[in-house]
């Protein structure tokens, strides 16, 4: 039981960072999707809920953002869009082939 539920939030973790990825393929940085995404983010966390937010976007959300954030920063709009595009079909091939079985060796689901 225990072991499905580990397979289970490494396979949605996975699957959001994937998400948002996208989605930042299709919007682009800066937009207005990328400021709501870097708004999970504090640098000096003062509360608790400010806390939780970094861990929440550490886990689902960082990958992601500043793989496309410092792409977009040191390339163009087309040659990021090309680059993280073929990046995001490779690693998604990989997550789904590799990783996803690897997974389900070490965690069986019977």
């Amino acid at each position: 039981m225990v072991l499905e539920i580990i397979y289970g939030i490494i396979v949605c973790v996975g699957a959001i960072q994937f998400m948002h990825g996208g989605v930042l393929i299709l919007f682009g940085y800066p937009s207005a999707y990328s400021n709501y995404l870097e708004g999970f983010y504090m640098k000096e966390p003062k509360r608790l809920s400010d806390s939780v937010f970094n861990l929440y976007f550490w886990i689902t959300i960082s990958i992601g953002y500043f793989t496309f954030k410092k792409a977009s920063l040191k390339y163009g709009f087309w040659k990021v869009k090309l680059f993280y595009g073929i990046g995001w079909v490779i690693s998604l091939f990989l997550y789904l082939f590799v990783f996803i079985p690897i997974f389900t060796y070490l965690f069986p689901i019977d």
